[in-house]
């Protein structure tokens, strides 16, 4: 029988009041901009929200080694970062090449990381550690929440995502809105499992381009859906190997151990 490998738990984030106060304020302002239609400037004609500079304070108290820019998280996630990022590097040139601007590129790639700021940093904060103080545990900590708390802010967060306007109007039937639930999940888990916010921003402006490519240079949308369907797999496999390496994903019966994501 082989062996049984358990999540021993999520991320270590180490929280507080002003942080999650900051996360709030991020939430607000990203939604509420989307909906006015409201930025601060634009890149070619991708607009940049104003929540982004906000998400980037929120990134900055929570730790930019936190959030995997550091040599252990970059390490552990090396296979996955270097071809995801050759990916985005080579569709960004095809782009630009066939339809696009180096700005517009630009663009997406910012709203990718603003949206992975709101959505897969200050959602997850918000919602779990609010699961978390409902239940009567420790909020402080996402390593502390447990898996309810984990879980209602995997989903409680793809929810507030898939009810973007600009995912709203790519609605065509009643189920519309469980592709974007589902992607905002799966890269949601990659955060929350090993706190590293990078592979889900590589991940996210791929599939931004690809998106902007079906629809303006007509690409089939069986080939955006296999593209998309490969790129989260991959982003899944990244974060077991990566769980592996920080010693949080572990064999049934082996004792936890305290990693550095």
């Amino acid at each position: 029988m082989g062996r049984v490998w358990v999540w021993r738990r999520w991320t270590r984030w180490p929280l507080t009041p002003s942080i999650v106060a900051v996360a709030v304020g991020v939430i607000v302002v990203d939604v509420v901009s989307a909906w006015q239609d409201l930025s601060v400037g634009h890149l070619g004609p991708v607009p940049t929200s104003p929540a982004l500079p906000f998400g980037l304070l929120l990134a900055a108290m929570v730790g930019w080694r936190r959030l995997g820019l550091d040599r252990v998280n970059l390490l552990a996630w090396r296979e996955f970062l270097a071809v995801s990022g050759a990916v985005l590097v080579v569709g960004s040139v095809a782009y630009v090449t066939s339809s696009g601007s180096v700005g517009e590129v630009l663009g997406l790639v910012l709203g990718a990381l603003d949206e992975e700021l709101v959505y897969r940093l200050a959602a997850l904060i918000v919602i779990g550690a609010g699961a978390a103080a409902l239940l009567g545990r420790n909020w402080r900590n996402p390593e502390d929440w447990g898996v309810v708390p984990g879980v209602v802010a995997l989903f409680g967060s793809g929810l507030v995502f898939a009810l973007l306007p600009g995912h709203v109007v790519q609605m065509h039937d009643a189920f519309g809105w469980v592709p974007f639930l589902s992607l905002g999940v799966v890269l949601g888990y990659a955060v929350l499992r090993t706190g590293a916010l990078f592979p889900a921003v590589v991940v996210h402006a791929s599939l931004n381009l690809v998106t902007i490519m079906s629809l303006v240079d007509g690409v089939p949308s069986a080939w955006r859906a296999a593209f998309a369907a490969t790129a989260l797999v991959a982003l899944v496999a990244g974060t077991v190997v990566a769980g592996i390496r920080f010693g949080m994903l572990r064999p049934a019966g082996e004792p936890a151990l305290r990693a550095a994501a």
